[in-house]
C-alpha cells in the first residue's frame, strides 16, 4: 500500500495548529457550494423542477424510460427531448443521454421513484458506498469525511452527478490493488460506466496485478453483458451510432454550449489554439499520463493522471483528485510542506466549488493538476518547522 494511505506509528501526532488551520480552510471552502444549493432550493420552490434537477434529470429520465421499456427513446435525441419537454416544460436547458447502456443498469434501479427522490437516493447510496470503500482501504474516518463533504462532493450532489460512485470505483480500486487485487479489479472494471476517466487504469493494473486486470476485464464484460441482456443489443448499437458521435461532436464543435462550456480538461484549455492543435496536445498528454501511470505504484499519482488524461472532464469529476489532495495533505502534515504546497492544496480543494461562480478559473485546472502531480512525485521529506524547540548543535572549536 502506498505510504500516503497509511500512518506510521511514530508520526501519528502532528502539529495541532496546522490541523485546525486545514479544518478551517476545508469549512470555508464549502461556502460557495452552500450558496449554490440555496439557489437550487429557491428554483425548486419557484416551480423550476426540471432546471433545479440539473444533470440529475438525465439520470432519472434514463432510468424511468428504461424501466418502462422505452430504451430506444433514451438514445434518440429528438424523442428524448420531447419526453423531457412534455414532463417538465419546453424551457429546459439542453439535455442528452451521454452514457453507455451499462450505466442504465444503475439508473433503472432508481427509475421507479419520482425525480427528486430518485436523484437524492442515488446520491446518498453512492456517497455511502464511497465512504465504505475508502474505509475498507484503511483510510481514517476524518480523511474520508473530509472528502465526502468537500466542495467538489457538494458540487457533485448539486449537479445530480455520479462522481461519488466513480471515485469509489476508481479511487477504491487504486488503493486496494496491493491488498485485495480481485476486489480492486472488480471495482475498476465497473468504472467502465464512465470510460473517459479510466484511460490510465488498464495498463497500470496490468503492471501492478495481473489478477486484478483479469477481474477488471471480467467485471467490465459482465456489466456489458448484463446491460445487453436487460436492454437488448439495440441499445449498444444506438449508443455507438448516435450517442458516441454526439459526444465527440461536443468536443469538436463546442456545441451544445451547455455541454462544451463546462469542460475543464487540457483540450478545453487549449481549444483557443484550434481544434486540431488542442487534440494533439491532449493526445500527447493522455499518452504520457498512461505511460507514467503504468510505472507508478502510488494511488495519488494515478488519480491525478486519470483526470489529466481525460479530454472530457467537468468540475465534479475532480472528486478523485480531491481524494488525492487529502492524502497529500495528510502526508505533509506529518512530514512537512514544501514551499508553495499549502497554497496549491487550498486551490485544488476549493477550486471546484468556486468554478460555478468564477468559470474563468476553470482554464487553470490543467496547470493545478500538473503541479499536484509534481508534488505527489516528490519523494524527499521536508522536516516540519517547530519554533518551540531549538535544535541541539554540538560544540566545536569555533564555539556554539
Amino acid at each position: 500500500m502506498d505510504g500516503l494511505s497509511q500512518t506510521p506509528a511514530t508520526h501519528r501526532a502532528g502539529n495541532p495548529w496546522q490541523s485546525r488551520f486545514v479544518l478551517a480552510i476545508a469549512v470555508l471552502a464549502t461556502l460557495p457550494s452552500l450558496c449554490e444549493g440555496y439557489a437550487i432550493l429557491w428554483g425548486e420552490r419557484q416551480g423550476f423542477t426540471g432546471k433545479a434537477l440539473r444533470d440529475g434529470l438525465d439520470f432519472w429520465a434514463g432510468g424511468f424510460l428504461a424501466l418502462h421499456h422505452h430504451v430506444a427513446m433514451v438514445f434518440d435525441p429528438v424523442a428524448y427531448k420531447a419526453f423531457l419537454a412534455a414532463s417538465f416544460g419546453a424551457r429546459l436547458p439542453t439535455h442528452m443521454w451521454s452514457y453507455p447502456p451499462n450505466y442504465l443498469l444503475f439508473a433503472t434501479a432508481f427509475g421507479w421513484l419520482s425525480p427528486w427522490p430518485a436523484v437524492l437516493a442515488f446520491d446518498a447510496v453512492s456517497l455511502a458506498f464511497m465512504v465504505a470503500v475508502l474505509r475498507l482501504s484503511r483510510l481514517p474516518w476524518l480523511l474520508v469525511l473530509a472528502v465526502a463533504t468537500s466542495p467538489v462532493a457538494l458540487e457533485n450532489l448539486l449537479e445530480g452527478q455520479n462522481a461519488a460512485l466513480i471515485t469509489a470505483l476508481l479511487g477504491g480500486g487504486a488503493l486496494l490493488i496491493e491488498r485485495r487485487p480481485r476486489l480492486a479489479g472488480i471495482l475498476i472494471g465497473m468504472a467502465t460506466i464512465k470510460p473517459q476517466l479510466g484511460l490510465v487504469l488498464p495498463l497500470h493494473l496490468w503492471r501492478r496485478s495481473r489478477t486484478g486486470f483479469v477481474f477488471a476485464a471480467l467485471a467490465a464484460i459482465g456489466l456489458a453483458a448484463a446491460s445487453c441482456a436487460a436492454f437488448g443489443p439495440g441499445a449498444w448499437a444506438a449508443f455507438w451510432h448516435v450517442t458516441r458521435p454526439a459526444m465527440n461532436n461536443v468536443l469538436l464543435t463546442g456545441q451544445p454550449p451547455a455541454f462544451a462550456g463546462g469542460l475543464i480538461s487540457v483540450f478545453a484549455a487549449c481549444r483557443g489554439l484550434g481544434v486540431h492543435p488542442a487534440l494533439a496536445i491532449q493526445a500527447t498528454l493522455s499518452v504520457a499520463a498512461i505511460l507514467i501511470a503504468a510505472r507508478s505504484k502510488h494511488p495519488v499519482e494515478v488519480l491525478i493522471l486519470a483526470a489529466l488524461a481525460s479530454p472530457y472532464l467537468h468540475d465534479y469529476d475532480l472528486l478523485g483528485v480531491t481524494l488525492a489532495v487529502a492524502l497529500l495533505v495528510r502526508d505533509r502534515l506529518l512530514h512537512g510542506f514544501a514551499p508553495g504546497e499549502p497554497v496549491l492544496f487550498c486551490l485544488a480543494w476549493a477550486g471546484p466549488g468556486a468554478m460555478p461562480w468564477l468559470p474563468q478559473i476553470a482554464h487553470f485546472t490543467p496547470l493545478v493538476l500538473l503541479l499536484l502531480l509534481a508534488s505527489a512525485a516528490r519523494r524527499d521529506r521536508v522536516r516540519p518547522c517547530d519554533s518551540r524547540k531549538a535544535p541541539y548543535l554540538p560544540a566545536s572549536s569555533a564555539g556554539p
